[in-house]
């Protein structure tokens, strides 16, 4: 039987194996805030304060990996196999090196990264805890991510989904032993989480590697190498303002996040606890919107513009519904769920207005998530990174602090600032798919 090209598949043939990967990949933040909670609120608070530095660093790998296997993608979509090959070894070495680069850059900095967040003795001390463990597993986390990218190229998602699986119950286990001092081994605390989230990348990156190796059939040769220099332009055309936009996102996280250690630890406690459901809303849109972005690719590579429109839109409409339904269906579902973390009536208060602030949130959240990764795809990264960034930094930050603190909502204001964010990118973003200019930005 002839093997479909993946710019001819189905959206959902190659997405729901992506959805049910990302839903398995946010179990883990989600499970690790659970078994730090059962230390103490104070830890789980402590250490989901460090959560937006981490996704600021994780979403720039995310995308230098998704540009990589974007252009893998055009080359692929153009038949030309022998560049993709070459492009493929060039990303895989290149976002090796990169994790490491986190990881001597953030090591030295774990004591000091909780303090410039604002945190204060005793959730300080276990977020320190946790940097200064889990930053060692930064290259494994860069080689993960690498891979998925690439496995999910070709069309393999459903391998994702198996590795990603067997990675979360691994870390489920690991959990355990550390936590209750199995085997032997002293009981770890924070430390033991942390080591169970570095083992578990390990473990994923080593799974993933075997699925390139022997059902993509990827293998290194001289010629990838000589190929550098004329490939990596492209990537870091591509690469450096991919991933300035979703860095400067976690970064005005980041800023978020002071304001609510500013506010209080209710607030924060309440953020981190809320947070971890809110997120449960967009796997169905970026698990879609991420099979969208490799179709966007492979049609580019074909120059079949007029398919990879229709390919976006359609994509829309199902990620902007569900991401709706979905935040409606966590809000009226929120107590049940956040009672899981925690019985403290006012975490709960706020965490229950929080979830309906969300349902705000999602649906343009949706948009930005699909129209931005197409336009990456198709290699118009530059407009989603300048423009993306300065509304955010201005239209989205003076939104967000009125109506905390001017109009006195608080938390609950800094999330509705978040929602306004989300808005007004939206509509910039889809001026810009609608005009056409990414057409001219392919690499092929």
């Amino acid at each position: 039987m002839k093997q479909i090209d993946v710019k001819d598949r189905s959206l959902i043939s190659l997405s729901w194996p992506l959805i049910l990967t990302f839903a398995v990949s946010m179990i883990q933040p989600m499970m690790d805030s659970w078994f730090l909670s059962r230390t103490s609120e104070t830890a789980a608070a402590g250490v989901g304060a460090m959560l937006p530095i981490l996704g600021a660093l994780f979403t720039a790998l995310h995308a230098f990996s998704q540009s990589g296997a974007s252009i893998v993608s055009q080359y692929i979509g153009a038949k030309q196999n022998s560049h993709a090959s070459s492009t493929q070894t060039m990303v895989l070495f290149g976002s090796i090196l990169l994790g490491i680069a986190l990881t001597l850059i953030i090591y030295p900095l774990s004591g000091n990264i909780p303090q410039w967040m604002g945190l204060t003795e005793a959730p300080a001390e276990y977020a320190t805890q946790f940097l200064s463990v889990v930053s060692f597993g930064f290259a494994f986390r860069a080689l993960q991510t690498i891979l998925t990218a690439l496995i999910a190229t070709h069309g393999l998602t459903i391998w994702n989904f198996v590795g990603n699986t067997l990675t979360i119950a691994t870390n489920a286990a690991l959990n355990v032993v550390f936590l209750e001092g199995l085997f032997g081994l002293p009981k770890m605390g924070v430390h033991g989480v942390a080591l169970a989230t570095a083992l578990s990348w390990l473990i994923s990156s080593g799974i993933l590697w075997l699925v390139l190796k022997f059902k993509v059939h990827h293998h290194s040769k001289i010629r990838d190498w000589k190929r550098t220099r004329v490939l990596l332009p492209d990537w870091i055309r591509i690469g450096l303002p991919a991933a300035a936009e979703p860095i400067s996102f976690q970064l005005f996280q980041v800023f978020i996040t002071a304001m609510v250690v500013y506010i209080g630890t209710t607030a924060m406690t309440a953020r981190v606890f809320a947070g971890n459901f809110a997120a449960l809303s967009v796997i169905l849109g970026v698990g879609l919107g991420s099979g969208n972005q490799i179709l966007v690719a492979h049609l580019v590579g074909a120059h079949d513009y007029v398919k990879a429109n229709r390919r976006v839109h359609q994509t829309l409409a199902v990620g902007i519904t569900s991401g709706f339904l979905l935040s409606v269906a966590v809000a009226l579902l929120g107590e049940h769920l956040l009672r899981l973390y925690t019985d403290n009536p006012e975490v709960l208060r706020l965490g229950k207005i929080c979830l309906w602030c969300d349902v705000a949130v999602q649906p343009f959240k949706a948009v930005n998530f699909i129209v931005t990764t197409s336009l990456r795809a198709a290699g118009d990264s530059k407009f989603p990174a300048l423009v993306g960034s300065g509304m955010m930094w201005t239209l989205g930050l003076a939104t967000s602090l009125i109506l905390a603190f001017v109009v006195g909502l608080d938390l609950p204001g800094l999330w509705l600032g978040m929602a306004a964010d989300e808005f007004y990118r939206s509509f910039a973003n889809i001026w810009r798919w609608k005009s056409g200019r990414w057409k001219s930005k392919a690499v092929v």
